[in-house]
């Protein structure tokens, strides 16, 4: 059944039905009478972190008795995180995350981090195929940090944006959602399907909270009805209505599931060329954490000096953290980049300014503090 106009009820109640079937397990599930879960479709993750931080910041109760709505984030993470959650009056603060010597997860300074903020904390972790740095916490490393939360009473704000396209398998990579909510861990997930159903540019999103009882959830679901009603009326049914045909066919969920696995099988192949093609070359340095990362991108260990060189001689553009985009790698230009990574490091690191000002003369002033997009951009993908 389908009701056109503003209200599309039975699209939206099934929709929201078989995103919890495929986020969460059975046992949070599990009572058709009285459930605890609490869903609204958003307008993609960006959309589902805004709504779920403008929801803590009103009803959040540690919050509400301190006045001072506070969330913290690795420092290492999404640039769209801290603008969305200071946007919505939410001062961020930043965690250890990434180890730059070893181009790997610091889990020892995070972990650290976490146990160490005040208790009943709200903390942003990506659950797989971390971006920008491509590194995940390992099984064990998330059954400690499901330790810490539940020990210090914090509350996890996952944001899944690449569920499968991690390992392959979407089961795997929402172990750690699935941990947290067995484990009774306060929580605010918010997922996308637009990379792991190829529906970007349609926005689909959901945003859901686990609650302890009945009364809690019906609270809760009327604050999201006002919330949606107040900024964007009524949700687009487009995307939503192909995700919950997909998710309800067993048959089309499983040839879904098998293309999500390919499409993780070709991100993995692209780091295993790109690795390849640098160790061939002789590229000065360490590139097995190319392979060591997953997800759509990786932290590739270039100077600001050299990040500046790529752009000016080669046109090969990464953010000035290092983030090279895996998936914008291809058969056709993986070769080019190799080779230009290569150049720039081998080059002495004293004739690249006056490579840069013979080139580009007013980028010269700016090598030494090169452009800082989480300052300047609003919005990076």
């Amino acid at each position: 059944m389908r009701v056109t106009g503003c209200f599309l009820v039975p699209v939206v109640v099934l929709y929201r039905k078989e995103g919890n079937k495929l986020f969460f397990p059975r046992s949070i599930r599990r009572s058709a009478k009285y459930p605890r879960i609490v869903s609204m479709q958003t307008l993609g993750a960006s959309g589902g972190c805004h709504t779920g931080a403008v929801l803590l910041r009103d009803l959040y109760g540690p919050w509400k008795r301190t006045g001072k709505p506070e969330i913290f984030i690795p420092r290492d993470s999404w640039l769209n995180h801290a603008f969305t959650f200071k946007s919505a009056g939410i001062t961020p603060h930043f965690l250890p995350y990434f180890n730059a010597e070893t181009a790997s997860l610091d889990f020892p300074a995070l972990s650290t981090a976490i146990r160490s903020l005040p208790a009943q904390s709200v903390v942003v972790l990506q659950t797989n195929a971390q971006n920008p740095t491509g590194c995940d916490p390992s099984p064990t490393q998330w059954r400690e940090l499901a330790s810490i939360f539940s020990e210090r009473g914090h509350l996890a704000f996952f944001d899944a944006a690449y569920p499968g396209l991690a390992s392959g398998d979407i089961d795997t990579d929402l172990e750690c959602v699935r941990l947290f909510a067995e484990q009774e861990i306060p929580m605010v997930f918010v997922a996308t399907y637009g990379k792991c159903f190829g529906l970007y540019c349609e926005r689909v999103g959901i945003l859901s909270i686990i609650t302890p009882d009945q009364e809690v959830r019906d609270r809760m679901e009327t604050q999201m009805r006002l919330l949606v009603r107040a900024e964007s009326g009524a949700m687009p049914d487009f995307g939503s209505t192909i995700i919950e045909t997909i998710l309800s066919d067993e048959r089309l969920e499983q040839q879904w599931r098998d293309e999500v696995r390919d499409m993780a099988k070709d991100l993995q192949h692209r780091r295993r060329t790109l690795r390849t093609e640098l160790e061939r070359l002789g590229t000065p340095g360490d590139w097995r954490h190319i392979t060591d990362q997953n997800g759509f991108f990786s932290y590739i260990r270039l100077s600001a000096e050299q990040i500046t060189g790529l752009r000016i001689k080669h046109h090969v553009y990464l953010q000035d953290s290092g983030r090279i985009s895996i998936a914008g790698l291809n058969s056709s230009n993986i070769g080019y980049v190799a080779r230009s990574i290569d150049d720039v490091i081998r080059t002495d690191r004293m004739s690249l300014p006056l490579l840069v000002s013979q080139l580009l003369p007013p980028l010269v002033s700016n090598l030494q503090s090169p452009f800082d997009c989480q300052k300047h951009c609003s919005y990076t993908t």
